[in-house]
């Protein structure tokens, strides 16, 4: 009775805000389950009435879900069947609002409270599996799967007044992902989330902005894990078809491209050894494509999907890749050695890719590729003393030819009158070697000073990366790697650092998020610590 007098004073939402608030911070279960009658009685009278509550529903809702939720947790006997069926009308109600409202407010607000608090205790609060299973496909057909297909269309199945369109798809992901974790529910959603990863704007700025990489890992992450047999279709994707009479290579080679992306977003979403069955049968892919000679697109994209398996694959199950590996990698240096006349653009972004490979591997030190890194870098006393001229490691080598290329940008502030400045620093009481290029780099280069050094972590020397670029045009923008990477190796062995493997893990996302073919032809943008490793200020 309190609340009908209550609403006559102010409206349904201030009033079940009120509620919701009060019932968390004030009653106990035990006080919750003796009100569950008269939250009965009020939520026959909203159901009644839901046609005329309009923008207050997702309020009502939060206030109900809080209430019987915590009466139900003591006292079961409440969870009767006309309740689930009342609750589930409401949430139903709910999402119809959210689907034809313009208000984006509203809309992001009931898929807020779907999302973390309808879903999670959706088989709590509605006992009745079918009605959880008509919830479910109520808010897929209404919201999620619109929005989606939305996205494969270039089109915005959003309310007009939304803040931002990635905004909006943030809530649709939150609510997705909730239901994901609700493995009963699996075939409600799986279809559509796999028809979108299949889909070629997966990898879009739209779709796959910073904010929403993190729901795609795990809405990926379930969607393998509840039907595995995926697994195998991404991998039969990527043989190459049988060549036709009107083939067309580029397209066959974008098209392969994806599918190895996609593969290698699985199982970076995925946990440590969880692919490890199917590694034969991704080995195999991988030396399939090697031995054909692709494009430099899919080279690439090999080249992603080796620094993924280093991160999720246990180093010694990696032991059949390396003369796989060292071949490829010693061929594209040599390569680069030998060349005369004009560069590639292409071939400079492929330099890149097995640049970022094997700057992963000096990190990582795994022992498999330590007896070979000398074939790459200087792994003595020379790397910090001695003449790159006078080596006979490929990247030093490498080093000292690009020191003598013309450069056709602003010349970077790492070269200072054909010499670098030293590589040595000490830092704290103990006088650890800490390894620093120079206090100013070029912007363009999108490496900064404090990508490059040793990073700290509870008194933990930390090893990162040096590249942190995502395109080139000229391999002379590499030579800040290739001509320290010997010796920020060498430093690194005595300073006992480990792995910074969630910064890896930051820049391995930041790589995978985007798949743009016209990239050949412009600047694809440059990686931003403020857009993706944010949690690793320097």
């Amino acid at each position: 009775n309190g609340a009908v007098q209550g609403r006559e004073l102010i409206g349904d939402a201030e009033l079940a805000r009120f509620i919701e608030l009060f019932a968390q911070h004030r009653l106990t279960a035990r006080a919750s389950a003796i009100l569950v009658p008269h939250v009965l009685v009020m939520l026959r009278e909203y159901t009644a009435g839901l046609q005329n509550l309009g923008a207050a529903l997702p309020f009502i809702l939060r206030m109900f879900t809080e209430l019987c939720s915590r009466a139900m947790s003591i006292d079961t006997a409440s969870r009767t069947p006309e309740l689930g069926a009342l609750y589930a009308q409401l949430v139903d109600a709910c999402v119809g609002v959210a689907a034809r409202t313009p208000d984006g407010e509203t809309v992001d607000c009931v898929l807020t409270c779907v999302a973390d608090m309808v879903v999670p205790q959706l088989a709590h609060m509605v006992p009745d599996f079918e009605r959880q299973v008509g919830v479910a496909t109520h808010l897929m057909q209404q919201i999620i799967s619109p929005a989606l297909r939305a996205h494969m269309t270039g089109g915005y199945s959003g309310p007009a007044q939304a803040t931002t369109q990635t905004q909006h798809f943030a809530a649709v992901l939150q609510s997705l992902a909730a239901l994901a974790q609700q493995t009963s529910l699996a075939k409600v959603w799986r279809r559509d989330v796999w028809d979108f990863y299949g889909d070629a704007k997966f990898f879009s700025e739209q779709t796959m902005a910073p904010t929403l990489a993190m729901h795609w890992k795990q809405l990926v992450r379930q969607l393998l894990v509840t039907d595995k047999d995926r697994v195998a279709d991404l991998l039969s994707r990527i043989a190459a078809s049988a060549p036709g009479l009107f083939a067309n290579r580029v397209y066959e080679a974008q098209t392969r491209a994806l599918a190895l992306r996609r593969l290698s977003f699985a199982v970076w979403a995925g946990t440590t050894n969880q692919y490890l069955s199917h590694l034969p049968h991704v080995q195999e892919r991988l030396v399939d494509i090697l031995k054909n000679a692709p494009l430099p697109v899919v080279q690439c994209e090999v080249f992603l999907c080796l620094r993924v398996l280093l991160c999720r694959i246990s180093n010694h199950h990696m032991s059949n890749f390396w003369p796989m590996l060292l071949t490829e990698l010693i061929r594209l240096c040599l390569l680069q050695l030998a060349r005369e006349g004009p560069e590639d653009r292409e071939q400079a972004q492929l330099f890149l890719a097995a640049c970022k490979f094997l700057d992963l591997l000096f990190v990582l030190g795994t022992e498999d590729f330590l007896i070979h890194q000398w074939v790459f870098i200087t792994d003595t006393i020379d790397a910090l003393y001695g003449s790159p001229s006078a080596s006979h490691a490929l990247l030093d080598r490498l080093s000292t030819r690009l020191l003598s290329m013309p450069s056709t940008r602003r010349k970077s502030a790492v070269v200072r009158d054909n010499s670098y400045p030293p590589a040595l620093l000490t830092r704290g009481e103990d006088s650890n070697l800490v390894f620093s290029s120079v206090a100013a780099i070029d912007p363009a280069l999108g490496v900064d000073l404090g990508a490059t050094e040793l990073q700290m972590l509870g008194g933990r020397p930390l090893k990162r990366p040096i590249i942190s670029v995502r395109s080139v045009a000229s391999i002379k923008e590499l030579d800040e790697f290739v001509h320290n990477a010997s010796a920020q190796t060498f430093q690194e062995a005595f300073t006992m650092a480990e792995p910074d493997m969630e910064y890896i893990d930051a820049l391995l996302m930041s790589d995978l998020m985007f798949l743009d073919f016209t990239a050949a032809n412009s600047q694809s943008p440059v990686l931003s610590p403020a857009g993706f490793v944010s949690d690793f200020e320097l």
